[in-house]
Order: structure tokens, then C-alpha cells, then sequence
């Protein structure tokens, strides 16, 4: 296959697709406001794992006496090679024969092409962000990558509810989050930013008949308690807001969640999507691909890195092919600021 220059350029229709890009994760693959976009010109991701954790407090000193000595938190310095990832997708010469007294209606059908194929590399690069915030860690075993990223989260910041949420008249969902707030306070010195879950967890808190009891009005108790109500009793016991969280991607026929609509994950709060420099928790590392190297791409200096796209023909069946690809994946620099349950 040829790159074809005439039907698109490939420097506008990497434009076009980064622009869709950026929208979806605004939209629709939201987890990029946790671990924001972040381009590396390479194809090797260089960060520091750890963090500060709880600040260490100085000491008084006599005048004329000596500073004491601080000290740095526990770091390492962590490479990871960021693995390609791309689709492509044909246009048959019955379609383009059918289209070929329509102006600009092949170019448009790429453009299409071009979005459709993007927001697939972006489902999968979603499902990584997802992994890695409930798991703590990044497994893959597809089309010949294997990858095994155990981003070292502590083993008490992934927990199971004593007692599954799904039991109504026994759980106690705020005391579950009380005390899961307490251990990430404990470890970062910070509460948490947000909740993020499912409607499905959300629901269950509102149907936990201790939870209710504290929505009690001089009516009565509620048989369930709507999401306004169980954010304010949040509000109460000073735990963060809940976020809910239910994306589904296609994997091979089935609809599969991003995250588990059983999980309920703690979080510093969201970001811009596209604040390049990261987060203490993360970020999502795009490589720059090969493609963007090529001359004929036409991608400036210094814009390489991150996803492209280009329009290919081939002679013998007449076709255009479009693919989208980049070299990307989520990474925790500082796992502790993830807290993941299992609730129900």
C-alpha cells in the first residue's frame, strides 16, 4: 500500500483525528481527566514512581545552630517501552465507484474512516486507563504484545467490602468509605478528590438500609434514596463526591465494561484531559509513531508524537485503506493515590 497525498492530506487528517481525539476523552472515554495525555517524542515512556506521600514536618533549631538535614522521598526511576497500536479500515472500489460523481464524497468517507478507526485505538486505550486504575496494574496478550506493568500500588489500597453491598439490610456502605478515606488519607496525606463507580454501586448505596436510616425524615425512611440524597449524606460524613462511571467498549462481539460495575476506585480530582505535564497520580504516555517520522506525513516538527492518520491505495483490488495509529499507554507514577474496592 501507498500513503495517497491526492485524496487527503495526511498532515490535515491527523489534525482532524487528534481534534476527535481530544473531544471523545472529553466526552465519552472520560478517564483521561485522571491520567492526562502526555506526548514523549520516543517510543519509550521515562517517569518516577513514588511520590512525596505525607510530608515530613522540619524541626526547630537553636540560633547560630547547624540546619538539619531533610531528606528525599523513596523514588526509582521506571522505563517502559510503549507498545504500537492501530486500525485500519477499507474502501472497496464498489463503494468509491458509487461515490465517484459526488464532489469531496470520498474524502469525506475517509474522514469518517479516520474518526471511526481513532475512536477504536481510543476504546483500547481506555480499557488500559481502566485497568490500571482498578487493578493497579496492566496486563496484555494480544496480537503478540505481551505486557506485565505492576505499577507497585499498595496491597491495602485494593480491598474487598466485608460485606458485599449487594446485601442491603447488613452493609454499611459509609462506614466502608469512611474507613477507605482514612487509609488513603493515612498514605498520602490528602482525602481523596472523588469517587468514581458505577449507577450500579451508586444505587446500592442509596438501598443500603443504613444509609437510608440516615435519610430519614419525619415521614419516614425512604425505600431507596435518590443520587441527590446520597451525595449530601456523603457531604455529611466529609467524603468526596461521587462520580458515575459506566463505559462499555466492544472486545470481540461483547460489550465489556471499562471498569467493573461492581468497583469503586478513590481518586484525586479530575483534570484536563490534555494537561500534558500529568498528574502526581499519572499519566496516558503517546509515543511517536513511525508513521509520523515519514516525510510524506507531513507532520511539523515538534507535533510528532501522539496518534495520526493516513489515506493508502492499492492498485489490484482498487482500494483506499485508512488507518489511524499511535504508540501509547497509561502509566501510574504514584500508585497510592488510586484506592480500589470490590463492593459488590
Amino acid at each position: 500500500m501507498l500513503l495517497n497525498t491526492d485524496l487527503i492530506d495526511p498532515a490535515d487528517l491527523t489534525g482532524y483525528v487528534r481534534g476527535a481525539l481530544s473531544d471523545l476523552e472529553r466526552n465519552r472515554f472520560r478517564l483521561a481527566r485522571y491520567l492526562p495525555n502526555r506526548l514523549v517524542n520516543d517510543l519509550i515512556a521515562r517517569f518516577t514512581r513514588g511520590g512525596e506521600g505525607l510530608s515530613e514536618a522540619a524541626t526547630f533549631r537553636a540560633y547560630d545552630a547547624e540546619s538539619p538535614i531533610g531528606s528525599r522521598p523513596a523514588l526509582s526511576r521506571v522505563t517502559q517501552e510503549l507498545p504500537p497500536i492501530s486500525r485500519k479500515i477499507r474502501l472497496g472500489e464498489y463503494d468509491q465507484l458509487r461515490q465517484r460523481n459526488a464532489d469531496d464524497e470520498v474524502a469525506d468517507a475517509i474522514l469518517r474512516d479516520a474518526v471511526r478507526m481513532t475512536r477504536q485505538v481510543a476504546a483500547r486505550m481506555e480499557l488500559a486507563r481502566g485497568e490500571a486504575l482498578y487493578k493497579g496494574k496492566i496486563q496484555l496478550n494480544e496480537n503478540g504484545v505481551i505486557v506485565d506493568v505492576d505499577y507497585g500500588r499498595a496491597a491495602g489500597h485494593t480491598v474487598t467490602a466485608a460485606t458485599a453491598w449487594t446485601d442491603g439490610a447488613n452493609a454499611d456502605p459509609i462506614a466502608d468509605l469512611v474507613s477507605w478515606v482514612d487509609t488513603y488519607i493515612a498514605a498520602n496525606g490528602d482525602p481523596p478528590g472523588v469517587i468514581l463507580t458505577s449507577t450500579r454501586v451508586l444505587r446500592l448505596i442509596g438501598a443500603a438500609a443504613k444509609v437510608r436510616n440516615l435519610g430519614s425524615t419525619l415521614a419516614g425512611t425512604p425505600t431507596n434514596l435518590a443520587a441527590a440524597a446520597v451525595s449530601a449524606i456523603l457531604a455529611n460524613y466529609n467524603l468526596p463526591p461521587i462520580e458515575t462511571y459506566d463505559a462499555q467498549v466492544n472486545v470481540n462481539g461483547a460489550a465489556t465494561r471499562v471498569i467493573p460495575d461492581d468497583r469503586l476506585i478513590l481518586l484525586p480530582a479530575a483534570v484536563d484531559a490534555d494537561d500534558f505535564d500529568g498528574t502526581d497520580l499519572g499519566a496516558t504516555m503517546w509515543g511517536t509513531t513511525a508513521e509520523a517520522l515519514q516525510p510524506n506525513y507531513g507532520v511539523e516538527e515538534g507535533d510528532e508524537p501522539g496518534i495520526v492518520a493516513g489515506a493508502y491505495t492499492t492498485d489490484d483490488p482498487v482500494a483506499v485503506w485508512t488507518k489511524a495509529a499511535a504508540i501509547g499507554l497509561p502509566v501510574l507514577a504514584n500508585p497510592n493515590l488510586s484506592f480500589a474496592a470490590d463492593v459488590a
